[in-house]
């Protein structure tokens, strides 16, 4: 139980990063979710060792809160999801990406079965940031 809290905060200290501080653009574009899932079946899978669920309030951990108010708002607007269940953990118990070696990029963010955070949602996270006068923080 305890490898299993310390992989979940791991990876949304990770993410949260990523994002926040610009670090990993490169690994948060890659960030594998299932975009067919429900709301009942992500929870479901946050309950395993692979999947872990990411809210957008923590994502904008570091910004002034004014600010990250306003980028929260301008990304709900967007319609976009306010969470991911995001695969933390491959095969071999590390850290892995389900669709990293996807041959068809195209389908990458097309809303059905695994899709990759930025490919779907890229431009929502670009417009709520801009909308609030900032710049991605990476």
């Amino acid at each position: 139980m305890f490898s299993r809290t310390m992989t979940n905060i791991g990876a949304g200290l990770g993410l949260a990063a990523a994002i926040t501080l610009g670090s990993g653009a490169a690994a948060y574009a890659h960030e594998c979710y299932n975009a067919n899932r429900s709301a009942k079946g992500n929870a479901g899978a946050s309950n395993s060792q692979a999947w872990f669920t990411v809210y957008f309030e923590e994502l904008t951990f570091g910004l002034d809160p004014a600010d990250a108010e306003c980028v929260t708002d301008a990304y709900a607007s967007t319609g976009a999801p306010m969470s991911f269940t995001i695969h933390v953990k491959g095969a071999n118990g590390q850290g892995g990406v389900v669709a990293g070696n996807n041959p068809h990029e195209s389908k990458a963010g097309d809303g059905k079965g695994i899709d990759e955070i930025f490919a779907a949602h890229g431009a929502d996270l670009f417009y709520a940031f801009d909308s609030c006068g900032l710049a991605l923080p990476f």
